[in-house]
């Protein structure tokens, strides 16, 4: 534990709303958390699960914006796992983490169902050299896609809803898993500048719900010259969510 903590970083997020200790060279937070975060309709006195929670950002960021939520986390990696524990001490937030592999049965939490679960996955199938055997784990998919999404999905419960951010290539199938289970899909692409491909998509919707497919505009998150939009500044220094930023 000394040595974990000698080897991490405090940072603030959300414009010091969060103070989190990650590691110093391992796995660090990318605004891919943030957003994700942000998308989550959370409503105070609900849970949150977050599948692979790493330091405990997402539901942090969720924490930051809705109060007296219960959030669990699930990550495989225990170093990261108690750094989300004690971020979640550190941040006064009602934050309980499983060491757990999903690929197996979590018997912490069986039987047990959420009102909203959120996803930053594994990206990449194969990646290049890192910097250390954390960030190649954190990175790289080692549990199929359906299988990852099919743990979520049998722990939300009825309306609740499913956020996943994910790389555009992987929107197909996504949306071929989430086929028939859950209703009121919004594809939400989330655009580097204005008139540029997006690098990432997020993906929500509603279990049990018979509402139809929506293609939501997006958010753009810079201006041309690099400074954030807006929006974004909104999002990212002030904890907003999507949906209350475009009101």
């Amino acid at each position: 534990m000394e040595k974990m903590m000698q080897d991490t970083t405090l940072d603030d997020f959300l414009g010091g709303l969060i103070k989190l200790k990650q590691p110093k060279i391992g796995y660090r937070v990318t605004s891919d958390a943030v957003m994700v975060a942000a998308a989550v309709p959370a409503e105070s006195n609900e849970t949150i699960l977050d599948v692979g929670c790493a330091s405990g950002i997402v539901g942090l960021c969720i924490g930051a914006r809705v109060p007296n939520i219960q959030i669990t986390g699930v990550e495989i990696q225990s170093e990261l796992a108690e750094l989300a524990r004690q971020n979640g001490v550190l941040n006064n937030q009602n934050l309980t983490v499983v060491d757990a592999d999903i690929s197996k049965r979590v018997k912490e939490l069986h039987g047990i169902q959420f009102h909203h679960i959120v996803t930053n996955p594994p990206f990449y199938t194969e990646t290049p050299a890192r910097q250390s055997q954390q960030v190649e784990t954190a990175y790289k998919q080692v549990v199929p896609l359906t299988k990852w999404i099919d743990f979520c999905l049998r722990h939300l419960r009825a309306k609740g809803t499913f956020t996943i951010i994910h790389r555009p290539e992987s929107v197909p199938e996504i949306l071929s898993i989430l086929n028939g289970r859950l209703g009121a899909i919004r594809l939400i692409p989330i655009w580097p500048k204005q008139g540029v491909q997006p690098k990432r998509i997020i993906i929500q919707g509603i279990m049990n719900s018979k509402k139809p497919f929506e293609i939501h505009p997006g958010f753009v998150m810079h201006h041309h010259d690099d400074t954030r939009t807006e929006q974004a500044e909104h999002i990212m220094r002030e904890g907003i969510s999507l949906w209350d930023v475009q009101k």
